[in-house]
């Protein structure tokens, strides 16, 4: 798996950098690279580049070699990106001006924290050291909301985003029950770049048929508008109100994002659009069609950094991840990611391996099939076996008070 060195130790120094959407929990991989390299007489020094690849390139730097503990566990308990991110694409021969300046300052370890064009970035800067004939252990310490990432059961920060939008949808529900009469149509709109994880997740606490979320929407399965119209319809009936849960990306049957602008969409350096949503989009349609009041709550960045509602269990993993791509590095490895796999049995744990980096980039995970109900209206019992230990313990509670008949005194 990768390159192993089986001579001598590659001695250097090394770098870290975070790069895409920031998460409650990237900092707790930084955290575990920072604790993980601190004694390694192969690492002579551990810098934090500045915003991805570009502080690279630029030569922007943080030095974090034996931070003092405290200040190493407040970063790791803070959201955001405490390097700064970003979503820089390479440009043609790049590579080899990142391999340049590695060799200026011996840089002989890099570890990227980020998703699927991280893993590009990464694999460019390890073929072109290849090329150069300077020795480079390259490791990717996966991180994305989106829950995307092929080859590992789950990524760090999706079990935070999953708790977010799973205790926020049941309190969304909460007051569209309370306000029915006024507006009994809610949609919310989280996020998810082409497929429906964290949407599914809002349905973890789901008690019974007749709680929210009612309707699920995911870039999985095409938005059809009469049949959406008529699940609302039919819902309202039941439950006397409606809570929607729906993917920013979701699209109808010709494969065209609801909401989505023909014209002027910006792109970031990957190619992928920027999306406006699709929330005000099936608030008009409900409200043109079936003449009640809709509203939509749109959590944006929010959801995805959170921290009070982080999952310790997220917490945990990304910094295991964090620990371990140090530790492969320093054995020889190269050119992997670190991935999750679950250990068979009743207890939930996890065993970090490594996998092939070449097999990360320009490759996506969807929601299977079978982690839908049949309808393919909410999710199935094999979703929540699957997600419910990502999001940690001491979730609350959300009774609701059920009617009863007057007793009639005579």
């Amino acid at each position: 798996m990768g390159q192993k060195g089986k001579q001598k130790a590659l001695i250097g120094k090394a770098v870290v950098g975070q790069s895409g959407g920031c998460t409650a929990v990237i900092n707790q991989s930084l955290a575990g690279v920072i604790d993980g390299a601190c004694g390694r007489s192969c690492i002579t020094d551990l810098w934090g580049t500045r915003h991805g690849v570009m502080g690279i390139l630029k030569g922007e730097y943080i030095d974090l070699q034996c931070q003092p503990k405290g200040i190493v566990k407040a970063v790791a308990n803070q959201p955001s990106s405490a390097l700064g991110s970003a979503r820089y694409k390479l440009g043609e021969g790049e590579e080899y001006r990142v391999i340049r300046n590695f060799s200026k300052s011996n840089i002989r370890y890099v570890f990227f924290i980020g998703g699927n064009d991280t893993a590009e970035t990464i694999l460019r800067i390890a073929h072109a050291a290849k090329k150069e004939k300077y020795e480079l252990r390259a490791i990717h310490i996966p991180k994305t909301i989106d829950n995307d990432l092929m080859e590992t059961d789950h990524c760090p920060g999706y079990g935070s985003v999953a708790r977010f939008v799973a205790i926020t949808t049941q309190e969304a529900g909460l007051d569209t029950r309370a306000m029915r009469h006024v507006d009994p149509v809610k949609i919310i709109e989280v996020m998810g770049r082409n497929s429906g994880w964290i949407t599914a997740a809002s349905a973890l606490l789901k008690q019974s048929e007749l709680d929210p979320p009612h309707l699920l929407l995911v870039p999985e399965i095409p938005f059809v508008e009469a049949r959406f119209i008529q699940q609302v319809r039919e819902t309202i009936q039941k439950a006397g109100y409606c809570v929607v849960v729906i993917s920013e990306t979701i699209r109808n049957e010709q494969g065209e994002k609801i909401g989505a602008r023909k014209e002027g969409i910006l792109k970031d350096s990957f190619g992928h659009q920027y999306v406006e949503g699709a929330s005000s989009v099936l608030v008009r349609l409900i409200e043109n069609n079936l003449k009640i009041r809709a509203r939509y709550d749109k959590p944006g960045t929010i959801q995805r950094m959170s921290m009070p509602y982080v999952s310790e269990v997220d917490q945990r993993e990304a910094y295991e991840a964090g620990v371990y791509a140090v530790k492969w590095a320093c054995e020889g490895v190269s050119e992997v990611m670190v991935s999750f796999a679950r250990v068979p049995g009743k207890r939930y744990r996890i065993q970090c391996r490594m996998v092939p980096l070449k097999n990360i980039p320009h490759r996506e995970r969807y929601l299977p099939n079978n982690f839908l109900n049949k309808e393919k209206t909410n999710v199935s019992k094999a979703f929540m076996k699957y997600a419910l230990p990502l999001i940690g313990k001491n979730l609350p509670q959300f009774p609701f008070l059920r009617s009863v008949q007057p007793r009639i005194v005579e």
